[in-house]
């Protein structure tokens, strides 16, 4: 057996030797942090270091190298960068848009040849921005300018495509959130200002001085000051800047004028309620002939409606611009009760359409008696001799005898209209003793002469409708009376100018021209119609009545479809509720008669126009608050028949549904319109949309089987 040597322990005081080193780890070097990598290296999924100008990658495979984002910049920087790059691009896109829309064809051209003529190695985006800037601040030298004006026929100058583009955008999504908006509570909610530095209720100030006076050299409060950027330049005629020496509410004359450009798109062009080019006139000069304060203040409450840069238009009487305007009206008008003049019966009018916006007609009817009483008192259904000596002394007699003619025959029209539209007697009974003014080829008066020639005619069908109601029902000698009307109506539109002719000219007010006709022809042919008359409809007349009330509802469902494509909703002329609603229950009236599956329900022509109606109700929801019952009710009426709707729809009308909702409508909303007239004039007074609010809580809409519906809808 092997012997060892013993092992003994080391001394206590001897040092332990060091151990052996083992083989060094190699370490990676540490990793550099790349916010952001070349495109190059991006779309080869390789690793870039992020050097500049160029990276090592890049350097190594000798491709060139480009960032999309800037030496300090990170992905979602730079995202965010560029998205407010298209917005300002799509701000001074629309800009030039407009410009070229509504400037003189002179400086539109120039315009044009500018874009021709750019430099092609110049960045597009740089050259948009700098044509936007001259168009912006007045920077086009155009030889032998003319005064703008709108021009004559808004759909020659139209691009459908690029208008249906521009119109779609969101402008209160988040994405929006940095661009300029108006800092003061007049356009809503977002900064609260002390009552003390509001300019409402102002004493009327000296307004000759005024006009004479350097509108912008006035400083301005809070309230009444907006960004330079805030309103695009959307006002053409100078003129329009000066409304603000005649309103105590604001001093900001490109809210003013913006105000005043929408005001005159959106309602003047169909209407025509006054002499628009005069109305200015006299507003810029200081002359008080043809303007007022009065009138001004209505016509800017008027035209809120119709911007989008004023917050909650859809909420009645709450603190934004359209009730400050409305409250300085409303003071003018208690402070000259004993004034009778041209502005203030003009100006009587546009508060009932501002009132019956907001679904308080009954209150407006009111002001609507008295323009008839102030038209009476001012002789505008007198001789010309005795309005020759009314004359003022700073007008000249044609002018004068001119605006007198547009005021009497405006009046005539509106209150026709009115009394159909809300089923109330006419006032008027005989139309105006001066002859239709106006004889030149615009195209506002061309629609407005043929308006009056339309009324006219509609005078004697409401005479005639009113005998067929007392009589409780049409008897066989009243459908020779109506078909007679129906006659005089289709030859006055067979021979309307080929200016006001939908199919070539599709402008919004020729629309709704068009849709006016064929619900005047439907309010003709309606006593017929009725199921539930007291006496029966002679059979040799109601095939005749059916057809061409058949005929009038395709033809408003081909318009609506017309205007939806071409314009949208978004701007429509607000009277466009009345044929959309007259649409509605005539499609359902066919849905009902037809009884079509489910399945084919889909691709019926009377559904898909009741989508289209009901689509134009949502949006007009929006900023006009008349629409919110009004879509209630249709949709109400749809359930009623199982007719299944978009989710979209049901979830718009889910707002105005809640008990809240309905319980302030009831206190708001004081209306005679009847939006259901198919039923007996005997339940004409229930029908009215006051008394249908006041009985919404009884209704099943949303209990029981209205849920099983409902449930069937979301299906949709």
């Amino acid at each position: 057996m092997a012997t060892f040597r013993p092992l003994q322990p080391a001394p206590m005081d001897q040092e332990q030797s060091p151990q052996p080193q083992s083989r060094p780890l190699t370490q990676k070097p540490k990793r550099t942090v790349t916010l952001g990598a070349c495109a190059a290296c991006r779309k080869r999924k390789s690793k870039c270091d992020g050097l500049r100008p160029t990276c090592r990658c890049c350097a190594l495979k000798e491709t060139d190298c480009v960032y999309d984002v800037g030496p300090h910049e990170k992905p979602l920087q730079a995202m965010k960068r560029k998205n407010e790059e298209m917005q300002g691009e799509l701000s001074n896109l629309r800009e030039l848009y407009d410009f070229l829309r509504f400037r003189p064809e002179q400086e539109a051209l120039e315009i044009l040849r500018r874009i021709r003529q750019s430099d092609p190695d110049t960045n597009p985006s740089q050259h948009v921005r700098e044509l936007a800037d001259s168009v912006r601040y007045g920077g086009l030298s155009v030889e032998n300018q003319q005064p703008a004006t709108v021009p004559e026929q808004l759909e020659a100058a139209m691009l459908p495509s690029i208008r249906a583009t521009l119109q779609s955008v969101d402008f209160e999504h988040p994405s929006f959130a940095n661009t300029p908006r108006f800092p003061h509570s007049i356009l809503g909610r977002d900064l609260e200002i002390p009552m003390s530095q509001k300019r409402r209720y102002v004493p009327p100030l000296n307004v000759s001085a005024r006009v004479a006076a350097n509108s912008g050299s006035s400083s301005r409060s809070p309230m009444d000051t907006m960004s330079e950027q805030s309103v695009a330049s959307q006002a053409s005629d100078p003129r329009l800047r000066l409304a603000i020496n005649w309103t105590s509410v604001t001093d900001d004359a490109d809210f003013a004028a913006h105000l005043l450009t929408q005001w005159h798109r959106c309602e003047y062009r169909y209407y025509h309620f006054l002499d628009w080019n005069l109305f200015l006139e006299h507003m810029a000069s200081g002359k008080k002939a043809f303007c007022s304060e009065l009138l001004v203040n209505t016509v800017l409450a008027a035209a809120g409606f119709h911007s989008p840069l004023v917050k909650d238009r859809s909420k009645p009487f709450t603190d934004n611009a359209i009730t400050y305007f409305y409250n300085e009206a409303r003071r003018l008008w208690d402070a000259e009760t004993t004034r009778i003049s041209l502005p203030r019966l003009q100006a009587a009018m546009i508060l009932f359409l501002v009132l019956g916006k907001n679904g308080r007609d009954k209150d407006g009817h009111q002001f609507l008696l008295e323009a008839c009483q102030m038209a009476r008192e001012l002789g505008l259904a007198e001789s010309e001799h005795t309005a020759a000596a009314q004359c003022p002394v700073d007008v000249s007699q044609d002018d004068w005898s001119r605006v007198r003619a547009v005021t009497a025959w405006s009046l005539f029209n509106f209150q026709m209209s009115m009394s159909f539209t809300y089923s109330i007697p006419v006032i008027l009974t005989s139309p105006p003793p001066d002859s239709i003014p106006g004889h030149s080829a615009d195209h506002e008066e061309v629609l407005f002469r043929s308006e009056c020639a339309r009324q006219v005619i509609m005078l004697d069908v409401s005479k005639v409708l009113s005998e067929i109601d007392i009589e409780a029902g049409p008897a066989a000698s009243s459908f020779g009376k109506v078909d007679d009307l129906y006659l005089r109506l289709k030859s006055w539109w067979n021979d309307r100018p080929a200016a006001l002719d939908p199919s070539i000219h599709t402008s919004p007010e020729n629309l709704l021209f068009a849709m006016i006709y064929h619900t005047s022809t439907i309010r003709l042919m309606r006593p017929f119609l009725r199921q539930n008359s007291t006496k029966e409809v002679p059979s040799p007349h109601a095939p005749r009545a059916q057809s061409i009330y058949s005929t009038s509802l395709k033809s408003l469902r081909r318009l609506l479809t017309l205007h939806e494509v071409h314009h949208g909703w978004q701007n429509a002329i607000t009277f466009i509720l009345h044929p959309v609603v007259i649409t509605s229950f005539g499609c359902l009236d066919e849905i009902a008669a037809d009884k079509p599956s489910h399945l084919s329900l889909e691709m019926h022509e009377s559904y898909l126009g009741l989508l289209t109606c009901l689509r134009a109700v949502s949006a007009i929801s929006g900023f006009i608050y008349y629409a919110q019952p009004l879509l209630r009710l249709l949709t109400q009426a749809c359930l009623a028949l199982d007719v299944r709707l978009p989710r979209e729809i049901t979830e718009a009308v889910e707002r105005y549904r809640s008990e809240e909702w309905t319980r302030e409508a009831r206190s708001l909303v004081r209306s005679t319109y009847v939006a259901d007239t198919r039923d007996a004039v005997e339940d004409l007074e229930a029908r009215r949309m006051d008394a249908v609010i006041a009985q919404w809580e009884a209704f099943t809409f949303g209990k029981g089987k209205g849920k099983e519906r409902e449930r069937d809808t979301e299906e949709a």
